[in-house]
């Protein structure tokens, strides 16, 4: 009779909903896609800008941490002990060897994906692969804020708070009610399917997660994720100066390279595995947040 609720005493997420997570998240994103409608109602603003766009998707992930850690204060979660410190000594060489695998694997399940779904849904597949993260580079400020707040969102405030959210929140309650094991698969499963690429951001939810736990600091991941989409963005920069944008182009250039998706995969996938095998844990594996409180 006493196990429960000293089970309850040991781990402070097990009374850390995830669904009001999601339902929160969705309110947010309600709320501010109606004071947006409004707005445009009453002014000349174009709620079909882009750059409208990123504000929104900035601000749905901002006030989602805000009340997150607020919720975590309310049940006396230190949101330090989440985050953790990063070792003076640590190695990032090996690190970044690390985020280079997990790009060429994006690149290639990616590759491979469109590929697949070119032949079932080929508009859908070109709508996806023409979209520009970056306008054209002339000198109009409001082109200038875009791109500025486009590199903001990619490489920053979307990193600190998917991590934020995913691995340090989401993996701890996750384990608190269903063991370390089931967390880590469903918050990397949840994690890609939320991104195009489901089978390239699963698994690098999945070396996210892995990371955070060898690491016990959530500093890691969010440089790795960060270096990730810095570098995502630097191939679609190439990608576009190469001055394929009809449709037919690109569906063609997916059917002519189909195979550099195979290379990529087999490069990385090796390096990968060995990842994943050398750091999975048991089921009795420490959290980060318990480890990181007893320091």
């Amino acid at each position: 009779m006493n196990t429960d609720s000293s089970k309850n005493s040991e781990n402070p997420f097990i009374n850390f909903k995830a669904r009001s997570l999601i339902i929160w998240a969705l309110l947010i994103s309600l709320a501010l896609g109606f004071v947006l409608g409004i707005v445009s109602q009453f002014s000349s603003l174009d709620p079909n800008e882009p750059i409208y766009s990123l504000i929104i998707y900035n601000l749905i992930f901002i006030l989602l941490c805000f009340w997150a850690i607020e919720r975590l204060n309310r049940l006396g979660i230190k949101v330090n002990y989440l985050f953790g410190h990063l070792p003076s000594n640590y190695g990032w060489l090996p690190t970044l060897g690390i985020v280079i695998t997990i790009l060429l694997f994006s690149l290639g399940s990616g590759q491979l994906l469109f590929y697949i779904l070119s032949f079932v849904a080929p508009e859908w597949v070109e709508s996806v692969l023409s979209d520009k993260n970056f306008l054209s580079t002339s000198e109009n400020i409001d082109t200038i804020l875009n791109n500025i707040l486009t590199v903001i969102t990619v490489v920053v405030v979307a990193r600190v708070t998917e991590e934020l959210l995913f691995r340090g929140i989401l993996l701890h309650r996750w384990t608190a009610k269903w063991g370390i094991i089931p967390a880590l698969l469903l918050s990397s499963l949840l994690f890609g399917i939320l991104h195009v690429n489901i089978i390239g951001l699963f698994v690098f939810g999945l070396m996210m997660a892995l990371l955070y736990l060898k690491t016990r600091t959530l500093i890691v991941p969010i440089v790795c994720h960060s270096l990730n989409n810095l570098a995502a963005v630097g191939i679609g920069l190439l990608s576009d100066d190469t001055g394929i944008t009809g449709s037919a182009d690109i569906l063609e250039q997916l059917h002519s390279y189909w195979w550099v998706g195979i290379i990529y995969i087999a490069l990385s996938a090796p390096w990968l595995i060995y990842f994943i095998y050398q750091n999975w844990p048991n089921s009795s594996f420490p959290l980060p947040y318990s480890s990181n409180a007893e320091q």
